[in-house]
């Protein structure tokens, strides 16, 4: 193009979304949130496990394309979830042929089922999986422990600036209320 101004933007790539489909309808679905998704830039998107029932399974994951390929009004992919329960199974797929693989909100459906908190478990997957891994490596006990403290002081709403100090890599130490900060 020549002396013509363009107009032309690139299209935003969301990685991580929760879209809630299946399941989680009342949350939102696959058309309300990929039409919010464009009405913001976002043209394509990649929906996490975490639905009900949890992708855990290709029968499930294949599911949510199919559901995706009749409602989305924009590009789609989806990760298959992976947990303690599945590891097994997971890892005698193709994997190659997946668009990744996922703990991510996975690890609340049951105590326990934070990969990262399994070297073994870890272990096995990377060596045998041959797609992307997503993994939330985080340390169970350091997030319930840090988030108790500041469930001591601000209950049920603990203000959103202190997500990342809760699921940080260590120990908040225990301090008078009026010091948490």
């Amino acid at each position: 193009m020549t002396g013509q101004a363009s107009n032309l933007f690139p299209g935003i790539i969301d990685g991580q979304v929760h879209f809630r489909e299946p399941g989680l309808t009342h949350k939102g679905d696959l058309y309300t949130e990929s039409k919010a998704a464009i009405a913001g830039g976002v043209t394509s998107f990649i929906d996490m496990p975490n639905t009900l029932p949890n992708v855990l399974t290709i029968d499930i994951l294949n599911e949510k394309y199919q559901i995706a390929s009749k409602k989305s009004l924009a590009n789609f992919g989806f990760l298959l979830g992976v947990n303690g329960d599945n590891l097994d199974e997971i890892i005698k797929l193709e994997t190659s042929k997946l668009l990744g693989v996922s703990d991510d909100g996975l690890y609340f459906t049951k105590k326990g089922n934070l990969l990262a908190d399994n070297p073994e478990t870890m272990e096995k997957l990377f060596a045998n999986c041959k797609s992307i891994i997503a993994i939330h490596s985080e340390k169970e006990q350091i997030v319930e422990e840090n988030e108790n403290i500041y469930r001591e002081k601000y209950g049920e709403n603990v203000p959103i600036e202190f997500h990342p100090i809760i699921r940080s890599e260590k120990l908040v130490m225990k301090q008078p209320k009026e010091q948490l900060t």
